[in-house]
């Protein structure tokens, strides 16, 4: 009696080891997870970013139209500051 019941202890201890070692790696792998989309997303926002500040200073390199005076522009200009 007594070594049936020392087997089924040790038999739930085992699966509860078990269950306990099956969570901490899922909670890992997701830690791993959201670890990655974290950097993915910095990295796509220093993309987008960069492309914004590209886009600004090809705007400026641009010379003004024809009908701007450039007194106009220098205010213009002085607006983007």
């Amino acid at each position: 009696m007594d070594f049936e019941l020392r087997r089924a202890r040790e038999k739930l201890e085992k699966e509860q080891k078990e269950r306990k070692e099956r969570a901490k790696l899922r909670l890992d792998r997701e830690r791993k997870a959201k670890e990655e989309a974290r950097k993915q997303r910095e990295a796509i926002e220093a993309v987008h970013r960069s492309r914004r500040l590209d886009a600004i200073e090809a705007q400026l390199k641009v010379p003004p139209p024809f009908f701007i005076f450039p007194r106009d522009y220098a205010r213009f200009l002085d607006f983007l500051v």
